[in-house]
């Protein structure tokens, strides 16, 4: 996997464009379908991306939470066959292009002979209405512009805006089938108030240091916690503002909080990966401290039953 940041035209090159938040299952097939068009027309399959979304620079206040930050997705898009990945920065300079221009600036500074337009894919600041239209506009540059077939597998259909409002509406389990792999978020686990362990559930509270990512809607899950050695341990997730314990005067703070399952390894100042498996209820306000710990061992027990081999 080559990472491209700068004109790069050492090579003739056969691409698709997208943000690919998520590198999810459509992804994941047009980046196949990519791969056998290269192999035909003897050109490296590859990926254009943007280092931020698009609409941070459109419409700051409509970004998207992402399903993966930059590093994640990169990493992904080379594990599902894309050989060279460009990375264009998103500014007022792009956005402003008209497909011609794009195009033009494709071909000429980053070796892009053949592109691959995705179901519903567009670009240019003028917004060619089909696909006859980006094919005469390739035509004219030296770009031949060619269709992806739509995706129709599993969870289809698949998009990250879907994924997203999965994840804000309790269902990771529908996220995960699009995704092709649970979502997970990875982050620091950092030195709390001990009120789990005082509870006889002692937390790990994990702090997700890029804020551009998803936090899925708060309550509590059924997760999986991937710690430093590497294993994929079975827990029990919070998401939310703890307001059983929270003071009601004290401005609230979003947390994220796992009890792992039998563990009693030393995790401060670690990166941990949460992977969320499924919804068990939404965060409430419990009558009393030994109510909150009646329920924390119902969801324990919940966890165990749901995340157990199989046999």
């Amino acid at each position: 996997m080559k990472i491209i940041t700068k004109s790069d035209n050492s090579r003739r090159r056969v691409a698709a464009v997208g943000m690919y938040d998520g590198v999810h299952a459509g992804h994941k097939f047009l980046i196949d379908y990519l791969r056998l068009e290269a192999s035909a027309r003897g050109l490296a399959p590859s990926v254009i991306t943007f280092s931020h979304h698009p609409l941070s620079v459109v419409r700051p206040l409509e970004a998207p939470g992402l399903l993966t930050s930059l590093e994640e997705r990169l990493r992904r898009l080379g594990a599902s066959g894309a050989e060279d990945i460009i990375i264009l920065n998103f500014n007022d300079r792009l956005r402003y292009k008209s497909a011609r221009d794009f195009l033009a600036m494709l071909h000429k500074s980053y070796g892009i002979d053949t592109l691959v337009l995705g179901f519903n894919n567009r670009f240019g600041h003028d917004r060619p209405g089909s696909l006859e239209e980006y094919r005469a506009i390739g035509e004219e540059v030296g770009v031949e512009v060619i269709p992806a077939p739509e995706y129709r597998g599993a969870g289809s259909p698949v998009s990250s805006s879907i994924i997203r409002r999965h994840l804000l509406s309790g269902a990771p389990e529908k996220a995960a089938e699009a995704l092709g792999h649970p979502y997970g978020l990875r982050g620091i686990v950092v030195r709390g108030e001990q009120l789990g362990r005082s509870l006889g559930f002692p937390t790990a509270n994990v702090s997700i240091p890029d804020k551009d990512l998803l936090i899925p809607k708060p309550g509590a899950y059924a997760a999986f916690v991937v710690t430093p050695d590497g294993k994929r341990r079975p827990a029990m997730v919070n998401i939310g503002f703890r307001p059983t314990v929270s003071d009601p005067d004290a401005q609230a703070t979003l947390s994220i909080e796992a009890h792992i399952l039998d563990y009693t390894g030393y995790l401060y100042d670690e990166e941990v990966t949460v992977e969320f498996m499924q919804f068990l209820r939404p965060e409430r306000r419990f009558a009393s401290v030994e109510k909150l710990r009646e329920q924390l061992a119902h969801d324990a027990a919940a966890v165990r039953k749901i995340l157990s081999p199989k046999d």
